[in-house]
């Protein structure tokens, strides 16, 4: 640990002084460099710019440059000054405030950002590429995100497979013509010490290059005991714009983190239940220093293409290579064996573990080409996109396990006590591979009607080593009406529907169907015109049809009779009121039911947010800002409905400064530093939530 300490401001040197350089021999007073600031940019996902929290538009939603009130499904859209504002560290720290969303679903998890959406797990994107193909993964570096879209229900129809609940789109910041160059500094609770760069602009005179360089070095502790957060990460890019119809964006993103695992499956006594030693304390770290770890090393680079031959006509073309190692190795309490009472001794403090080791290296390349016609026909207008996308993934993997039978003390634990390693075998390697061709039009007739038509064809297969090549084939279609009225008012009313194979057999080696999803959503969308308030109301009814259930004939199988009913309502809005405040409120009622009794641990069916920014100045200015936000997380229960977790309220607060080029700022997230319980699972482990954060942050930008 020393020697990194040692090499961060050496690293960070190296990164910062050739930017700078470049920076500074810029002519950003020249006459060439105001040509550049005022070419017009091609239009490009991702870099649409708003006041406030309240976005126009969004491409996750359709792939097109379409405006989210003419959207016919729930989209909520995470600013960048929603972002900078609530200081958000995480991706899951982002997804807090999204209705439809229940973020920290298991709680501190340093492996990744899980949260639920309507009810279930998420696909997640990248400047609209898949990033993951199963196993475990690497984290995102926000700050170098310029927004996020939560997409809320099936989506397969445009993006293949994926879960029913939706997927999470992440866009990356890119170069832009006008120079902009800051460095932030950032100190926080758990000995947090982060120095983060981000600059932009033009390479040349005539503003055809321009080139973008940010970078994070991160020395951190976390919630955990021996259980570092630590991250250096680059991510270079460039872009030609040749002319206004034009644009290529290559992108490079390097991460390197070392940290542990923070998720330690605690049994329910002495976390959610009592126990007579008192609570299991919040940083207790169940495993092994020296042998526990999450270390991973992302490498990815990205070619974002588009060309806009005439009118009518537009042509993108977006793929990434990229290549992930994770060294995940860890231990955990033995709380399966017996969930009522998992310890040893009639003191209940001390339990077995089991140990774990998972060392993957991960191959993908990913890629999507659709073309884009705008034009009339039989009394209407047609935006039509036609497009094929095509991915595939090859894993290696390195696994191990054990048992250590050494008593291990959750209440004064003692490390290092005989603890053996288990053996690392080489296990079989898997390959994925899914190509898709999908059509959608997106119609305009009458003065008020709009409507949006989609189909697609999937074809994935999956080919574990020494096993059979599993084969999926999918259609799935879309259809969303929606009525304009002149006052900003959009009701509408749409059909989605997913698949997602199942990469697995029955017990006798025949191959699963893929989960089948299907959606009805209605709702309302209202954009007063010229204002920056977005407000939208949501009832969605969605089944899920596949799931995997016990086989009545044979106890060691099973079939897929399972099937799931998930309905809801959800309300989000976002406005500036005054010029002065920026606000967001959210609620959130969900009511999820497989049939075959059980509930989905975790889920609440209801939750509320609400965040607001004042400005004491105007809004966009300099001067000081202050805000607060409340998060409402209605009770839960673990799979079977006997072990339930209260509600909470948490609370959330910043105040910022800023004067001519810096900002100060800090930010608070779980203000009164609640102790809680994110998840209870019927197994017999509990997931403690985050503890309270604490981050100071100086800007300057020059």
């Amino acid at each position: 640990m020393t020697t990194r300490r040692n090499a961060l401001p050496a690293l960070m040197a190296a990164l910062v002084l050739p930017a700078l350089a470049i920076g500074q021999t810029l002519p950003s007073d020249s006459g060439d460099a105001q040509k550049a600031v005022q070419l017009a940019p091609v239009s490009v996902h991702g870099q649409t710019l708003d006041e406030g929290y309240t976005r126009t538009d969004a491409a996750a939603g359709t792939k097109t440059d379409t405006p989210l009130i003419e959207t016919p499904q729930a989209v909520s859209v995470i600013s960048a000054a929603q972002l900078l504002d609530q200081g958000v560290l995480t991706i899951q720290d982002a997804l807090r405030y999204s209705a439809g969303v229940r973020s920290d679903a298991y709680g501190v998890d340093s492996r990744g950002d899980d949260a639920f959406v309507r009810g279930t797990s998420f696909t997640q994107y990248l400047d609209g590429l898949r990033q993951y193909f199963g196993g475990s993964y690497a984290r995102t570096e926000p700050y170098f995100l310029d927004h996020i879209e939560v997409v809320r229900g099936p989506s397969s129809v445009l993006y293949g497979q994926g879960t029913t609940g939706g997927l999470i789109a992440l866009n990356s910041k890119l170069p832009q013509s006008t120079p902009m160059h800051e460095v932030n500094v950032q100190f926080g609770n758990y000995a947090r010490k982060q120095i983060a760069f981000d600059f932009t602009g033009p390479l040349d005179d005539k503003g055809h290059w321009n080139y973008r360089l940010i970078g994070v070095a991160r020395d951190s502790n976390s919630q955990m005991d021996h259980v570092p957060d630590d991250r250096n990460a680059l991510a270079p890019s460039v872009s030609w714009t040749p002319d206004e119809n034009t644009r290529w964006v290559l992108l490079a993103n390097l991460q390197f983190d070392r940290n542990g695992t923070t998720l330690n499956f605690l049994p329910h006594s002495g976390t959610l239940l009592p126990n007579p030693n008192g609570r299991i304390r919040t940083n207790r770290f169940a495993s092994e220093p020296g042998f526990d770890r999450y270390n991973t090393d992302q490498r990815s680079f990205s070619s974002l293409f588009e060309h806009r031959f005439d009118d009518t006509w537009k042509f993108s073309q977006n793929l990434r290579y990229s290549h992930d190692n994770v060294d995940y190795r860890s231990l955990y309490p033995n709380v399966y064996s017996n969930p009522g009472n998992p310890f040893l001794d009639e003191a209940q403090r001390e339990v077995t573990r089991y140990s774990y080791v998972s060392i993957n290296r991960h191959r993908r390349f990913v890629t999507d080409t659709h073309a884009e016609a705008d034009f009339d026909f039989a009394s209407m207008h047609h935006r039509v996109l036609i497009g094929v996308d095509a991915g595939s993934s090859h894993t290696d993997s390195r696994q191990g396990s054990g048992f250590d039978a050494t008593p291990f003390d959750l209440y004064a634990p003692v490390y290092g006590n005989g603890f053996t390693p288990p053996d690392i075998f080489r296990a079989p390697s898997s390959r994925t591979k899914q190509t898709g061709a999908y059509l959608q039009d997106q119609l305009e007739f009458g003065s008020h009607w709009l409507a949006t038509l989609g189909v697609r064809h999937d074809d994935a297969s999956t080919k574990t080593e020494g096993s059979h090549t599993m084969k999926n084939q999918a259609t799935t279609s879309r259809f969303g009406v929606m009525y304009r009225f002149d006052n900003g008012i959009v009701p509408y009313v749409s059909y989605t529907e997913s698949f997602q194979p199942l990469d697995s057999l029955d017990f006798y080696n025949r191959p699963y169907a893929p989960l089948r999803g299907k959606q009805y959503e209605a709702g309302v969308k209202i954009q007063p015109t010229g204002s920056n308030t977005l407000f939208t109301a949501t009832w969605y009814d969605l089944r899920e049809e596949n799931r995997l259930a016990p086989d009545p004939a044979n106890p060691l199988n099973q079939i897929q009779a399972g099937r799931m009913h998930t309905h809801g309502v959800e309300l989000e809005g976002s406005t500036r009121i005054a010029n002065h405040v920026d606000l967001l409120a959210t609620y959130t009622w969900t009511n999820a039911r497989p049939d075959d009794g059980t509930i989905v641990a975790g889920l609440p069916k209801n939750q509320a947010s609400t965040w607001a920014v004042y400005h004491v100045n105007a809004a966009d200015s300099d001067g000081l800002s202050f805000g607060a936000g409340a998060r409402y997380i209605g009770k839960n229960y673990d799979q079977s409905g006997t072990l339930r977790i209260n509600a909470k309220t948490l609370f959330d607060a910043m105040i910022a400064y800023d004067t001519g080029p810096w900002r100060l700022s800090v930010n608070i997230a779980n203000l009164t530093d609640q102790i809680y319980e994110a998840t209870c699972l019927d197994r017999g482990d509990c997931f403690y939530g985050p503890r309270r954060s604490i981050v100071g942050n100086v800007r300057y930008r020059f």
